[in-house]
Order: C-alpha cells, then structure tokens, then sequence
C-alpha cells in the first residue's frame, strides 16, 4: 500500500529569552514607592495650605472686628522730629522779613491730646456718639506756630514756593488750593509718620503747624497735670525773628 506525504511536523516554539516583556495583562503587584510618595506630598501641601487659609481669615475677620493696634511712640520724640519738619517748611516758605506772632491765640506750642478713637467693627456704634470716646494711652502730637507781617500777595507766592521746593525734596503735596479766603497747603514728608500744613490767614499772617499720626506711649512715660504725656519745649526754626 502506497503511503501518502507525510503532514509537516509542527515547528517548535522557541524559549523566551529571560527579561523579556510578555505580552497579556501583568500580574498584580506592589506600586512603585515613587507614586506613593508624590501622594503624600501633594495631600500633606492641600493641608498646609487650608490651615494658612483658616488661620488668615480668622486673623483678619479678628482685626476687623478689634481694630489695628497703634503703634508704640515716644511723644517726646515725636515732638521733636515735628519741629526738624517745621523748620524743613520755613526754609521752604523764604520768609526772612516775618516776624512770630506772640499773640495769645497763636502762641507757639506742642501738644500731645487724647484725641484717638478706637478702631474695629466692635466700635462702630461710638462712632456716632457726638463725642466718642478715645482709646487710652494713645495720643496724637502737634506743633504750631504763626508768622506775622506776611501781607497776603507775599503769603501765596511763599506758599508756591515751599510746594515747588518741598516736592522736589521729595515731599508728597498733598493739598494746594484756596477756600473760604485762605490758602492752605498740606505736605507729607518722606517717609511720612506726619503731616504739615501752611496756611494764610487774615490779618496778614502765615501759620505753619505738624501733627503726627496717633500712637500709643510707653508705660514709663511722664504724665503731666492736664493727664497727657510732657513734651520738651519747642524748637522754633533757625533764624525765625521775635
């Protein structure tokens, strides 16, 4: 009996090389330790910034409702830097040919008054008092003298002077106009701190004062007889004649 052809033998599957990929699902494993730590680093950041959030709409809803603190000052230091920025103005106004005005109501003098009122939401409502009550222990300082034999055309030109010279010192002019009859000019220093002002007035004469923002003093601070803070006396500016 004749055989027919022999069927082809079935070719042998070759060995997979060892590290090879293999095709198919992979097998469940542990997750690299790098994805695991990106996590952690990423939910440890979302919660350390919720908690700056929290803390800082607690702290400003806090000083809406208290207010801002003044700031700690020495009045008697205060006072003395008003006057070096009064004398910066009469330098300013080059009026050598005015005289101070020694007149009872216009005499020269520094104060330091209680005339600062507690800030806050919690406040709010003595704000419409007619006389609200001020915070203790805090002041406000002022300076104030007045020039005299200023006639009024002089007065204007020497109030477009200083605001030429003290802006180009570096002062902010913050007010330069004309109401009810006087010109007043208003002029923060670099730095700021204070403000001041110099005003004509009728009468042929010029008033140049300086008033500091309020700030609380320190405990050691001498008290005088009206229950305010003492201040040194007055620094009127060089060459100003009596």
């Amino acid at each position: 009996m004749t055989r027919g052809p022999l069927a082809p033998s079935a070719q042998p599957v070759p060995p997979v090389p060892p590290g090879a990929a293999t095709s198919g699902p992979r097998a469940a494993g542990p997750r690299p330790a790098g994805s695991r730590r990106t996590r952690v680093t990423v939910a440890v950041g979302l919660t350390a910034l919720a908690t700056v959030l929290s803390l800082g709409a607690g702290l400003t809803a806090r000083q809406w409702w208290d207010g801002d603190a003044y700031p700690v000052a020495d009045p008697a230091v205060t006072a003395d830097r008003l006057d070096a920025r009064a004398q910066e103005v009469y330098a300013a106004l080059a009026l050598p040919d005015a005289e101070l005005d020694d007149q009872p109501t216009s005499s020269p003098r520094h104060q330091a008054e209680t005339d600062c009122p507690y800030t806050g939401l919690s406040h709010l409502a003595d704000q419409f008092n007619d006389a609200p009550p001020n915070m203790p222990g805090v002041v406000t300082v002022s300076s104030r003298w007045t020039l005299k034999n200023v006639p009024d055309s002089a007065g204007q030109s020497a109030l477009r002077r200083a605001a030429a010279e003290l802006r180009r010192q570096g002062w902010d002019i913050t007010e330069n106009a004309t109401a009810d009859q006087r010109t007043t000019l208003r002029a923060v220093p670099p730095g700021g701190g204070a403000t001041l002002y110099a005003r004509a007035l009728p009468g042929d004469r010029l008033a140049v004062s300086a008033a500091a923002k309020c700030a609380r003093y320190p405990e050691n601070t001498p008290i005088g007889a009206d229950g305010n803070p003492e201040l040194p006396p007055q620094r009127l500016p060089d060459g100003l004649r009596r």
